[in-house]
């Protein structure tokens, strides 16, 4: 032992000494590769850092398998946790169940995911206003980076809410541990980046540019963040200098229907066809492809395959004999969604894929309900020409659709001009042949969660809705239901008030802050 701690103490300062004479040597910048210290020298550095910045958006794998659209769902009343068995992803049934361990790897990576694309944009903004480029170039540019920081700060303060806020890059280690903001500057922030950004955005995207940002995806953007912190919180969207009241969100939406040539189209579910991706009913689309077949199972995300298809596909039996391939039969759809449409409505077919519509049978997981998503799962249309199959799905996920846009503009003119809700309401139900209701705020609400139905959506609404409607619909006393197979435990669900809907901040960035970050309450 002695002989070991004289050898590592000779070594320690030989390599001190060693370090410290060649300080200037190791300091020098390598020449023949592209590091951060010689990168944003050219307007195609900054093309590659932007296109950088949209990547994360397809990052749903960085710890376990965490599809925000996915879990959110779960987490509502449309859908279980699903999978294999009981013992497949502990870590989903947990938020299936509402009782999600501080230590949760999903909701981690949910954490980093969100917090790579913050520091991405941040980088960005902070490299390419010193950048010598057309002003045009750097105008659009940096106005997209804004809104993918706002639409990153956005999930994850829906998520986790007591955040901390970053605007620019942390570069010395002394700035790691950075304290939780109040949620109100977060949603600021989030406000003033898309205020920032409408103006400077284009309002078409050309076919060759199809999943950039455009102008009517900010403005309905920030339509939806008013909503949800207004109802949240009951008060206006602060935005730094100014407040985004229901005037100016009611603007913003309006503007997207009359002036965006943004429109339904005829046929509901074309909505889930790849060759209707980037259709003029899609606001904001985000944009995953075979196109660089992937097969590394310890990066997924390298690739740009979507997961959700193949996490939400049906465990068909014989492939071969069905229009799908075989999938891992996550987040199952519930009962009660099928009874929330009318019997007459076609979107419950466009929506729901029922066992019985199956050839040869299914392989029945865990919380079976004989019913799966049919919007983004494992159509043979889209099936991979190559590559690993499981990692390579191009079911591109439309973020924003036009049908969304109009409900929002019928619940922001409810109380104001009932007659434009209605009008925008009509036009929702009239595309699918169904009969008008009245413009309440129970039949906008309910066409919602029909027309949005498994597109990550409904577990927003009902934390905007209240607390107490979120219990009220969340909660279920365990019930073996009609196609169900399991334990009636199983179907159990025991929504928590208490957390408010949030998830819980990652234990082990609450380790490694030094005491600046707080557990949610209810953890």
């Amino acid at each position: 032992m002695k002989t070991l701690r004289i050898t590592l103490a000779f070594l320690i300062v030989t390599i001190a000494g060693f370090a410290s004479s060649c300080d200037s040597f190791l300091s020098v910048e390598p020449l023949d590769q592209r590091v951060e210290s010689n990168f944003y020298q050219t307007k195609e550095d900054a093309q590659e850092a932007l296109v950088a910045i949209y990547d994360v958006l397809q990052w749903n794998t960085v710890v376990g398998f965490h599809v925000p659209e996915m879990l959110s769902d779960i987490a509502s009343d449309d859908a279980y946790a699903g999978g294999a068995s009981r013992n497949d992803a502990p870590n989903i049934i947990e938020v299936d169940k509402h009782d999600i361990r501080t230590t949760n790897g999903e909701v981690h990576g949910l954490w980093q995911k969100y917090y790579t694309g913050i520091y991405r944009a941040n980088k960005f903004l902070t490299e390419v206003e010193e950048l010598e480029a057309e002003e045009e170039f750097k105008s659009r540019t940096m106005a997209e980076a804004r809104f993918l920081r706002a639409y990153y700060y956005f999930d994850l303060v829906r998520f986790f809410r007591n955040v901390p806020l970053i605007t620019v890059p942390l570069d010395n280690p002394d700035e790691y541990n950075q304290p939780q903001a109040d949620p109100s500057e977060v949603y600021a922030q989030i406000a003033q980046d898309l205020l920032a950004a409408i103006p400077d955005l284009p309002e078409s995207i050309s076919s060759d540019e199809s999943g950039r940002v455009s102008t009517w995806a900010a403005q309905s953007l920030l339509g939806k963040v008013y909503l949800y912190y207004s109802g949240v919180f009951g008060e206006d969207l602060p935005a730094g200098g100014q407040t985004v009241d229901q005037a100016m969100a009611t603007q913003m939406i309006d503007d997207v229907i009359a002036l965006s040539g943004h429109d339904l189209l005829e046929n509901y579910e074309d909505n889930f066809k790849p060759e209707f991706e980037f259709s003029e009913e899609s606001v904001f689309e985000i944009s995953y492809s075979d196109s660089r077949p992937w097969y590394d199972w310890g990066f997924i995300q390298g690739g740009e395959g979507n997961m959700a298809p193949q996490m939400q596909g049906p465990r068909v039996d014989q492939p071969g004999d069905e229009d799908y391939m075989r999938g891992w039969s996550f987040s199952p759809v519930t009962q009660e969604l099928v009874d929330a449409f009318d019997s007459a409505d076609p979107r419950l077919e466009a929506t729901v894929l029922f066992e019985s519509e199956f050839n040869e049978g299914i392989s029945i997981g865990y919380q079976h309900t004989g019913k799966f998503t049919k919007k983004y799962t494992t159509h043979k249309s889209y099936a991979p020409d190559d590559g690993q199959l499981e990692l390579n799905w191009g079911n591109n996920y439309r973020v924003i659709r036009f049908s969304d846009v109009l409900l929002m503009g019928a619940e922001l003119h409810l109380d104001g001009d009932p007659n434009q809700a209605k009008a925008y309401l009509d036009l929702v139900r009239e595309r699918v042949g169904m009969p008008e209701v009245a413009a309440t705020l129970e039949n906008i609400r309910n066409e919602r969660r029909v027309e949005l139905a498994m597109e990550g959506h409904r577990y927003w609404d009902l934390q905007r809705y209240g607390q107490d409607e979120a219990d009220a619909h969340i909660s279920i006393q365990g019930d073996v239901r009609q196609g169900y197979q399991g334990d009636a435990p199983d179907f159990a669900i025991s929504y928590n008030t208490a957390k408010m809907g949030l998830f819980p901040i990652p234990q082990s960035e609450i380790d490694i802050s030094n005491g600046q970050l707080q557990q949610n309450e209810g953890y």
